[in-house]
C-alpha cells in the first residue's frame, strides 16, 4: 500500500500531462509509470520520442511489500486526483502479471472510496533512455528566452526541420526558431555542438518548475543517438532532437534600419491580445503614423475593407513608412520585442527588446503600401 498527498499527485500530473501519452496509439504508452525508491514514489511518462519523470518524496519508507514496479492507467491517475483537498490517496497493485489491477483508495466529499483498474505489465513500459555526455548548465534566462522564440517554429509537417528550436554556439549562443515568415532569436546559454529542439519538447519545458531555477542540460556524447536530457531538482527530461541541418538565419536578418517606433511596455500586452482576436477575421494589419507620435493599426480583409484600428501612442525615430504585416505574426514580434524598426515597405521589419531578442517580420504587399512604395 502506497499513500500519496493528494497535492504532490495533482502536481506531478500538471507536469507530466506535458507530454501527450493518452494520444499514444499503443496502450502501454496510455499508463504512467510507477517505482517506488526508498522514501519516494518515481512517477514516469513517454511517447517515444520523450521521456518526462518526477520524483514525489513520501517522506519515509512506505509500508509495501508488493512490486517495486507497476502501471497505473490515465483514468486512475484521473480518478485520484478528485481527492478532497489535503487527503491522501492510496494506491495498491494486485493480481498476478497476465491479471493485474489497481486498486485506488480516495476520499471523496468526506466519503472514503474505493475502485479497481484494470492495469498492463510494468516490463511492456519502454525502458527510460539512457544519456552520457557534456553538460551544461542553463540559466533561468535562456529557459525563458527558449518559450518566446517557439512562437515562430513552423507548425508545418512538411517542414520537419523548423519545427523546433535551433540552439547554436554562433555569436556568443543563440537560439533560433522561425517558419519561413517570421523568424525569432535570442542570446542564451547553449552547449558547444548545434542542436534542434522539437516544439513539442520546449512546451514541456514551458512548465513553471522548469523555469524556476538552473536547468541542467546533457547532450548525449553518440552524435548518431541525436537526445539530450534536462535535469532540474526533481524533475528530468530526456527527448530526442530533431535531425538535419537548420538553414542560415543570418541572411534575413536586417543590418540596419531607418526608423524605429517603440511602443509602450504597458501597450504590448493590449495590442498583441488584440491582433490575434482579428486573425480569422483580418488578412493583414496596416501600420501608419497618421499623426505625430501615434501609431495606427488598421485590420482591413482580402478586398482591402477596414475591419478595425486602433491608435497608440508611441515613440517614432526618422519617418515610418506605411506597411502591413500579416497580424498573428506581428503579435508574436511584438511579444518578443517592443522596438519595431523599418527600413520601407517591402522589406522585413524587426522587433527588438533590451536583452537581445528580436523577431524579423514579413511584409505583405497590400493596395496601401504599394501606393505609399511608388
Amino acid at each position: 500500500m502506497i499513500q500519496i498527498p493528494i497535492a504532490a499527485l495533482k502536481k506531478a500530473r500538471t507536469l507530466l500531462g506535458r507530454v501527450r501519452f493518452a494520444q499514444c496509439k499503443l496502450p502501454v504508452l496510455n499508463h504512467i509509470l510507477a517505482r517506488i525508491d526508498g522514501p519516494n514514489l518515481i512517477l514516469a511518462v513517454s511517447d517515444l520520442d520523450r521521456w518526462l519523470e518526477t520524483r514525489i518524496p513520501l517522506g519515509q519508507p512506505q509500508p509495501y511489500a508488493g512490486p517495486a514496479e507497476f502501471l497505473i492507467p490515465g483514468e486512475a491517475l484521473h480518478a485520484a486526483v478528485t481527492a478532497d483537498k489535503g487527503s491522501m490517496v492510496i494506491l495498491q497493485p494486485k493480481g498476478r502479471k497476465k491479471h493485474r489491477e489497481l486498486k485506488l483508495v480516495t476520499i471523496s466529499g468526506g466519503m472514503r472510496i474505493e475502485s479497481m483498474h484494470a492495469t498492463a505489465d510494468w516490463e511492456d513500459f519502454p525502458a527510460r533512455p539512457s544519456i552520457e555526455g557534456p553538460t551544461t548548465t542553463l540559466p533561468v534566462a535562456t529557459m525563458a528566452a527558449l518559450q518566446a522564440v517557439v512562437l515562430c517554429a513552423s507548425r508545418d509537417e512538411q517542414r520537419n526541420v523548423l519545427q523546433g528550436v535551433y540552439f547554436t554556439p554562433e555569436e556568443g549562443g543563440m537560439l533560433i526558431a522561425t517558419d519561413g515568415k517570421h523568424l525569432a532569436g535570442a542570446p542564451a546559454v547553449v552547449p558547444k555542438r548545434k542542436l534542434i529542439l522539437p516544439t513539442a519538447t520546449v512546451r514541456v519545458l514551458g512548465h513553471s518548475d522548469f523555469l524556476a531555477g538552473e536547468v541542467t542540460l546533457t547532450v548525449q556524447k553518440d552524435k548518431e543517438k541525436h537526445s539530450v536530457s534536462f535535469q532540474i531538482g526533481d524533475h528530468l527530461l530526456i527527448t530526442r532532437t530533431v535531425e538535419g541541418s537548420y538553414p542560415n538565419y543570418r541572411q534575413v536578418v536586417p543590418r540596419e534600419q531607418a526608423h524605429t517606433v517603440t511602443i509602450p511596455e504597458d501597450q504590448r500586452e493590449g495590442i498583441c491580445k488584440w491582433l490575434r482576436s482579428q486573425k480569422a477575421r483580418a488578412e493583414s494589419v496596416c501600420l501608419s503614423i497618421d499623426k505625430p507620435g501615434h501609431l495606427t493599426l488598421t485590420q482591413a480583409d482580402g478586398r482591402g475593407n477596414t475591419i478595425a484600428l486602433i491608435t497608440v501612442k508611441v515613440e517614432v525615430q526618422g519617418t515610418s513608412p506605411v506597411i502591413s504585416f500579416n497580424p498573428s505574426y506581428l503579435a508574436d514580434a511584438i511579444q518578443i520585442g517592443g522596438i519595431l524598426g523599418l527600413s520601407d515597405e517591402m522589406n522585413p521589419g524587426m522587433t527588438s527588446s533590451p536583452e537581445g531578442r528580436f523577431c524579423v517580420v514579413m511584409p505583405i504587399r497590400t493596395t496601401a503600401s504599394v501606393r505609399s512604395a511608388a
